[in-house]
């Protein structure tokens, strides 16, 4: 049947080619059969034993269902979502982290990040101070992240990533932004996203030393948005979590500095974002915070498909394992294509005169800054435009290519990005690169 995506996802002849999203389906990735395999011998049972589900996955499957109530996922399962999820969450933790421990009463299920950053922003909110609850929040940094933090009733503090310096996180800037910030609120939460969102980049041990002193310093609760940890290709710069570094610099910070990470089935291997999964751990965090993720039934938990497929990811290695070796050949298969787009992304817009891109590491997007003549910048003004969402428009309506505005994430004043996805096919990618960079070259030349 005729899609608007076209077969496969890819588009067809005159829809636009979505170049901009970091949703693995949604950009053409096919998701991985084995997880839906057993997803539908859960949901219907009768599957088992039936030759259309491989012998692997059907195993798999009854291994769920013999920890549900009643071998039914249709129950609210709770022992499921309290005790046996979150247990192997613990110990998934533990292997990423080189052996750091890991209490399963610290995981916190949940539907995903976008839902619970809210939630957790407001358990640090004292409605009854005399100034408001401040967070700081990366610019560039994941869309709407700002505001979330105000429905939570706290107050955005951006701080600038330093572009020349790969995206990094300068302690000088976030100082600086803690110190004007004071006079208009009472700043609390540092909010860190590593691998970057949109930029691409990986945080440097030594940098997260320096934020995680930082946090100590000034007594933030750190919030560590970790969730693009599956998508770091770069050999040379591999993710490292917060908790692992907090742990490895040792007494006093280690048992101190109170931190929060995240972690999505959305941007997990699978890449599964309509089942809304993820969780948080929580390290050295105060009472006060945790008791309300135990007691509020407000807190938006996944349902149990969620639940399921996130348990399945954090399965233990397994020598002979068919779901196993499924699940690692489309891991590795995953960063092949991500270090291979993010190369040729550098090659050609290296290569594009007015297009500027920081070094690539990890992550489904880039972010290069783009040249706009102030012609452009005059009509994107008189039109009410963001000049980035000017140049995008025409892009679209002039080839169809859907790149995201760099103002969609934030950037410096004066300075103008796009969002580009590293997740299409690529060939896709290919013709979304060559499509780009004749345009803006056109672009130039016509508001010089």
């Amino acid at each position: 049947m005729a899609t608007a995506q076209g077969t496969l996802g890819t588009p067809g002849p005159d829809l636009p080619q979505d170049c901009s999203s970091d949703d693995a389906h949604a950009v053409g990735r096919g998701p991985l059969a084995v997880l839906r395999q057993i997803v539908a011998a859960c949901t219907f049972p009768e599957l088992l034993g039936s030759p259309a589900v491989p012998e692997g996955a059907q195993r798999r499957a009854r291994r769920v269902l013999r920890e549900m109530d009643a071998g039914s996922i249709g129950g609210y399962n709770h022992d499921h979502r309290a005790l046996g999820v979150p247990t192997r969450v613990a110990r998934f933790l533990e292997r990423r982290d080189g052996g750091v421990p890991c209490h399963p009463r610290n995981i916190v299920l949940c539907s995903g990040t976008a839902s619970i950053f809210p939630f957790v922003v407001s358990l640090v909110v004292d409605e009854a101070a005399a100034q408001p609850t401040g967070v700081l929040v990366p610019v560039p940094g994941p869309p709407r992240r700002g505001a979330a933090v105000g429905l939570a009733g706290a107050v955005a503090v951006p701080y600038p990533l330093a572009e020349e310096r790969g995206w990094a996180v300068a302690t000088e800037a976030l100082r600086w932004a803690l110190r004007r910030a004071r006079a208009r609120c009472h700043p609390k939460v540092l909010c860190v996203v590593n691998p970057g969102d949109p930029t691409g980049h990986v945080l440097s041990r030594q940098n997260m030393e320096e934020i995680i002193r930082l946090a100590a310093e000034e007594n933030l609760l750190l919030l560590a948005d970790e969730v693009q940890q599956e998508r770091a290709f770069l050999p040379g710069r591999p993710f490292l979590s917060f908790k692992r570094v907090l742990w490895e610099m040792g007494a006093p910070l280690a048992s101190t500095v109170q931190l929060i990470s995240f972690y999505s089935l959305s941007k997990s291997v699978a890449g599964e974002s309509g089942f809304r999964a993820g969780f948080l751990e929580l390290v050295n965090v105060e009472e006060g915070v945790t008791l309300p993720f135990q007691l509020a039934q407000s807190i938006p938990r996944p349902c149990v498909l969620g639940r399921v497929l996130l348990d399945i990811l954090m399965d233990p290695p397994e020598e002979g394992d068919p779901v196993q070796q499924a699940l690692e050949e489309h891991r590795q298969a995953l960063r092949q294509d991500l270090a291979h787009n993010a190369q040729r992304v550098q090659e050609v817009l290296g290569r594009a005169p007015g297009i500027r891109l920081q070094p690539l590491h990890g992550g489904a997007r880039a972010f290069p800054r783009i040249q706009l003549p102030p012609r452009a910048l005059c009509q994107a003004r008189a039109q009410g435009l963001e000049p980035d969402v000017f140049f995008c428009q025409k892009l679209l309506e002039a080839t169809g290519l859907v790149v995201a505005p760099g103002s969609e994430f934030g950037q410096e004043g004066g300075t103008h990005h796009v969002g580009l996805s590293l997740l299409p096919p690529a060939e896709v990618l290919e013709r979304g690169l060559l499509t780009l960079t004749r345009f803006h070259a056109a672009f130039l030349r016509e508001f010089s």
